[in-house]
C-alpha cells in the first residue's frame, strides 16, 4: 500500500469529519440530529454497504480467505478480553474504571470509521471482509460486551439485539458469497448508490458526537495517552508480527491490522450511557483515539511494509 494514500485518504476522512465538528459549533446540527442520523447509518445505509460489498469483490475470491477471516475474528475476541485486563492493570486503572477499559479495548470502531477507512485504503471489496469481522463483533459486542458493561452478567443479554439490520445485512452478505447468488443490477445499484453515503455520513457523525465533549478535560485524562501507544500502536504491530507467519496474503493481512489499530468504537458511550457506567471517560476515550488514529494508522501502515 502507498503510505501517501493513506495519510491523504486519512486527511480527507477527517476533514469531513470536522464539517461535522463544525455544524455544531454553528448550529447547523444538533447532537439529536447525530443521533438520527446514527440510526439512519447503522439501520439504512450501513446494511446497504454490506450487501453491496459482495459485488464488489474480485471474482477469484478465495473462499478460504473468508475462512481464515473468520477464525481469526472469533480468535480475536476470545483472546482480547484477557489482554486487555492485562492492559488495563499494567495503566493501573481504577477499579471502578477497569471494565469500562477493558470493553474499550477489545471492541474499536469497525463499523463506524473502520469502514470507511477499509474502503478508502484497500477499495471496496475489502467491505466485505470487514464485514466477516464485524459480524464476529456484534456477536461479541452484544453478548460479552453488554455483560461486561452492565455488570449484571446473563442477566442483561437480550436476544434481541441480534436482530439489528446490521446483523442481518451481514448473514445475507455472508449468505450471498456462499452461494454465488448475484442479485438484480437494479437492486445492486441502489445498494451501491445508498452504501456509498456511508463514508462521509458516519465521519459527521463522529464529528457531531465529538462536538459535545468539553474539549479542556479530555486533554486532562492522562492515562489515555498511554493507552492510545498500547492500544493503536504497540497491540496492532504485535498482531502483525504473529499474524504475518500465518495469514500469507498481503491484502487480507492489512485489513485485520488496520481493523485491529482502529480507535474506541462509539457503543463504549452507547453502553455506558444505557448501564450507568462512566459516561464522560468513555466520550474522552473516543475522542482522543479518534483523533490520534489520523497519525497512528498511517504509522501502522507504514511499518507493516
Amino acid at each position: 500500500m502507498d503510505i501517501i494514500v493513506v495519510i491523504n485518504k486519512m486527511l480527507e476522512l477527517f476533514l469531513i469529519l470536522g464539517l461535522g465538528y463544525i455544524s455544531v459549533k454553528t448550529k447547523i446540527a444538533s447532537q439529536k440530529f447525530g443521533t438520527q442520523l446514527s440510526r439512519l447509518i447503522l439501520d439504512i445505509t450501513l446494511p446497504c454497504l454490506i450487501i453491496a460489498s459482495v459485488a464488489a469483490m474480485p471474482s477469484d475470491t478465495n473462499k478460504n480467505d473468508v475462512l481464515l477471516m473468520f477464525i481469526i475474528a472469533v480468535l480475536f475476541y476470545v483472546i482480547m478480553p484477557f489482554i486487555a485486563y492485562f492492559i488495563a492493570r499494567i495503566l493501573v486503572v481504577k477499579k471502578e474504571e477497569r471494565n469500562l477499559y477493558i470493553y474499550m479495548t477489545i471492541w474499536s470502531n469497525v463499523g463506524f470509521m473502520g469502514f470507511p477507512v477499509i474502503a478508502s485504503i484497500f477499495g471496496e471489496g475489502a467491505i466485505f471482509y470487514a464485514t466477516i469481522f464485524n459480524l464476529v463483533f456484534g456477536i461479541s459486542n452484544f453478548t460479552l460486551g453488554i455483560m461486561l458493561m452492565s455488570g449484571e452478567g446473563k442477566k442483561a443479554l437480550n436476544l434481541k439485539n441480534f436482530l439489528s439490520p446490521g446483523m442481518i445485512s451481514s448473514l445475507v452478505a455472508v449468505a450471498l458469497f456462499a452461494t454465488n447468488f448475484k442479485l438484480p443490477d437494479i437492486l445492486n445499484n441502489t445498494m451501491k448508490t445508498v452504501g456509498n453515503t456511508t463514508t462521509p455520513l458516519a465521519m459527521i457523525v463522529i464529528g457531531i458526537a465529538l462536538a459535545g465533549i468539553p474539549i479542556k478535560s479530555v486533554f486532562t485524562e492522562f492515562r489515555l495517552y498511554p493507552y492510545v501507544i498500547i492500544k493503536q500502536i504497540l497491540l496492532p504491530l504485535a498482531a502483525w508480527l504473529v499474524l504475518k507467519n500465518i495469514i500469507t496474503s498481503p491484502y487480507i493481512l492489512g485489513i485485520v491490522i488496520i481493523i485491529i489499530a482502529m480507535p474506541v468504537a462509539t457503543t463504549s458511550v452507547l453502553f455506558a450511557n444505557k448501564y450507568g457506567n462512566n459516561v464522560a471517560l468513555a466520550t474522552k476515550g473516543v475522542f482522543i483515539t479518534t483523533l490520534a488514529s489520523i497519525l497512528t494508522i498511517p504509522l501502522i501502515s507504514y511499518l507493516m511494509q
